[in-house]
């Protein structure tokens, strides 16, 4: 209770809630926040029970064939239930890491959640994100005031809706003494660029894949493991990486786009990864796709970095790709330089995105913009978020 009793400062507490693409769990961050300082006070992994996992998946998956109007009921219906279930999952996951940390509520400034992303087309003649997890649920079931559907204004005001947390990096991980690369490798790879000088804009966009396709990959080759991902590259080490498939892949479009641009797993899919086997000359083994697809995500993320044509930088990392060894070595071999966790400069890689929604949260309450035009392509820095009362 000590780090988070200060009397005499301005500082504020924040929760913030975040499931990415790969839906390992909710990461839960308490932070303090005041003009000067964003900081990790505390965290928590609260667990997604499997059946709320796979139809999750279900629905973030592409439809199938059928397009008749009873599967889309049936679609709709799913979307509506896990709304109401992911509201419960969030709400529950604050509940649990304030009983857990013995904090009380009172503490709590607000929440930012950034719900469970189950589309998101920017680039469509009418764009649009759509996140879950009902933010009413959270606000009532927790009585702590929740921030949440953060990327919409973005879109309205005609960006793309993402990446988000370049802002926050921006605001605390900027340095005047070197050129920073900060590289989220989450289900999709993305990166920021900070230059030192404070008059240059910040670059951010995603870069295409990280884990989302490895760990989609290895559950349907792996229908009874204990695991949703690749646990040490065990896998992907019992195979070669076949050059015709990762040709295939590193041809698609995607790569071709100039910033602004961001991406899902509705874009980079199994159905993705299957049409691109089945179209080219490939004869990989299982194993061999799980290797190829790891050297697929580490080349385009290195090239990504590279095209930015930069003289010097260092890369930190966040997310959980950040503790699959083979991957970062494969970046570090394609980009020739070592790359480190963002913990060396003093932010939680594996709690980074979730502190993000925290601080977008206080950007909400004190009226503040929450995004980079620069980074999303929109018309202007904007307020992000709507306020959800208890």
């Amino acid at each position: 209770m000590s780090q988070i009793h200060d009397e005499n400062s301005d500082s504020e507490l924040y929760i913030g809630l975040m499931c990415g693409t790969s839906i390992d769990g909710v990461d839960v961050a308490l932070v303090k926040i005041d003009q000067a300082r964003c900081e990790l006070v505390e965290h928590y992994l609260h667990p997604i029970t499997a059946p709320i996992k796979d139809s999750l998946r279900q629905l973030c998956s592409l439809a199938d064939n059928e397009s008749n109007l009873k599967s889309l009921e049936n679609r709709i219906e799913l979307m509506g239930k896990l709304d109401v279930q992911m509201g419960h999952v969030f709400a529950a996951s604050v509940n649990q890491f304030l009983s857990i940390k013995n904090i009380p509520k009172e503490k709590i400034k607000a929440i930012g959640s950034h719900g469970q992303t189950i589309r998101h087309q920017p680039k469509l003649e009418f764009p649009f994100t759509l996140q879950i997890g009902d933010p009413n649920i959270i606000a009532l079931e927790t009585g702590i005031q929740t921030v949440a559907d953060f990327r919409r204004m973005d879109i309205a005001a005609g960006g793309q809706g993402a990446p988000l947390a370049p802002a926050f990096h921006n605001a605390v991980m900027r340095s005047t003494e070197e050129n920073r690369i900060i590289l989220n490798l989450g289900g999709i790879a993305n990166i920021t660029y900070l230059p030192k000088e404070s008059e240059s804009d910040v670059i951010g966009f995603d870069t295409g894949t990280a884990n989302t396709l490895m760990d989609a990959w290895f559950m349907k080759q792996h229908p009874a493991r204990v695991d949703d991902f690749d646990r040490d590259s065990g896998f992907a080490q019992k195979g070669e990486v076949d050059q015709s498939l990762l040709t295939h892949c590193l041809n698609d479009p995607y790569f071709e786009l100039a910033p602004p641009k961001s991406t899902g797993r509705e874009y980079f899919s199994i159905d993705w990864l299957e049409e691109k086997i089945t179209t080219s000359d490939s004869n990989a083994s299982p194993a061999d796709v799980q290797k190829t697809l790891l050297e697929f995500s580490a080349i385009t993320i290195a090239k990504a970095i590279q095209d930015l044509s930069l003289d010097a930088f260092n890369v930190y990392t966040c997310g959980g790709g950040t503790h699959n060894r083979l991957l970062i070595e494969r970046i570090e071999h394609h980009l020739k330089q070592t790359i480190f966790a963002s913990d060396k400069i003093g932010i939680s890689g594996d709690y980074l995105e979730a502190m993000t929604f925290a601080w977008l949260a206080r950007q909400r309450l004190h009226l503040q913009s929450g995004n980079l035009p620069s980074v999303t392509g929109a018309s202007s820095e904007k307020i992000l978020g709507a306020l959800y009362l208890p």
